[in-house]
């Protein structure tokens, strides 16, 4: 079983380097614990580093087998110094204590309850950083992890995990990563690539003589886009910020301007791409080319009605260079139009037969 459970979690993380077995006589000892078989397998198969980017395994071989330990101590010691009567379990290097072996980012410390003889049925205990809140899983250490790296996470708790990437990844703080699989990274650039963008770059005040604006009252539009920048990575481009001030969710040949807050809300519509493309790629399927947030993926920003998206096509780190591109409500068909949102919107209005909303098959 224990094996089994070791090679699917590397299976999905498409894992294939050699391992590197660690001095496991040395390393209880200095923690003073018999680690369970499982964490072992996996910790002697990958090197330190991290799954998802943020989920990083405390590994045995991060430090020598003493700044381990202290390490170790130093996580058990946050949770200490959080826990009050009302927590029910005590603390490494108390006897039976949490034993901290994996953190999630900066939020969560993932332990095990090293409970009875038998380090193979300690069950995984979530811990909030604080301690506001606490899970027990009666899984195995490969189980639990194959567990938060799947869509959809019967953990819930760190169902946002597996949300960020699939396939899921595993990167070593030497470099070493899982092999390549999913969408083809430059899919959708390729077609962009020694093409500049079709001027005006900033049409809004053409748009405004063809439509009814209806800009939402906002007190404070540098507030929102910085709260929009920091959900998404990057501000929105600059004649899109200009468009949503001035003319709001504006509909033109059936596409709809979403906005931040608005009836298609711009960053939820982000969310609701990528959750679903998740789900897809975690069932082996998904679209050819990466979205938001992979590398030259697609964001979008606008509704088509009848289905199908019109996205911006993130090209290079600076948003003002970002063509317009329209997927059909499968992910699979597209089009590349070289125009800002509002130049592609202008176009749209002034002369629908030149954009296409239904990319052909």
């Amino acid at each position: 079983m224990t094996a089994t459970s070791t090679q699917a979690l590397l299976e999905i993380i498409r894992w294939s380097a050699p391992p590197a077995p660690v001095n496991w006589r040395a390393v209880q000892k200095a923690v003073g614990v018999t680690y369970p078989a499982e964490f072992r397998e996996v910790a002697d198969a990958l090197p330190p580093g991290s799954f998802q980017t943020f989920l990083s395994l405390l590994h045995p071989t991060s430090h020598k087998p003493r700044v381990y330990a202290e390490e170790l101590l130093g996580y058990a010691g946050m949770l200490s110094s959080s826990a009050d009567s009302s927590f029910p379990y005590p603390i490494y290097p108390a006897a039976g204590g949490l034993l901290p072996w994996a953190v999630v980012g900066f939020d969560y410390i993932i332990c095990w309850l090293t409970e009875g003889d038998d380090p193979d049925a300690w069950p995984v205990v979530i811990c909030s950083a604080h301690l506001s809140e606490w899970q027990v899983h009666r899984m195995s250490t490969a189980e639990f992890l194959r567990a938060v790296l799947t869509v959809p996470s019967p953990i819930e708790l760190l169902d946002y995990v597996a949300e960020a990437q699939q396939p899921p990844s595993y990167i070593g703080v030497d470099g070493a990563q899982s092999d390549q699989a999913g969408p083809d990274e430059r899919y959708w650039v390729r077609e962009a690539e020694g093409r500049t963008l079709i001027g005006p770059a900033d049409a809004v005040e053409q748009l405004r003589e063809l439509v009814t604006p209806a800009p939402p009252a906002v007190p404070d539009w540098y507030d929102v886009w910085m709260k929009v920048q920091g959900k998404i990575g990057w501000p929105p481009p600059a004649d899109y910020q200009h468009l949503v001030e001035e003319l709001g969710a504006i509909t033109v040949g059936g596409v709809t301007v979403a906005v931040p807050g608005g009836p298609v809300d711009l960053v939820g519509t982000y969310e609701k791409l990528r959750r679903r493309v998740n789900r897809e790629l975690a069932a082996a399927g998904g679209p050819p080319g990466p979205v938001w947030p992979a590398k030259f993926g697609v964001l979008r920003w606008a509704d088509i009605a009848g289905g199908g998206h019109v996205c911006w096509l993130a090209v290079s780190p600076d948003p003002d260079t970002w063509p317009v591109i329209v997927l059909d409500a499968e992910l699979r068909r597209h089009v590349l139009h070289m125009m800002t949102a509002s130049r592609f919107l202008l176009e749209l209005a002034t002369n629908p037969d030149a954009i296409v909303l239904e990319p052909p098959g």
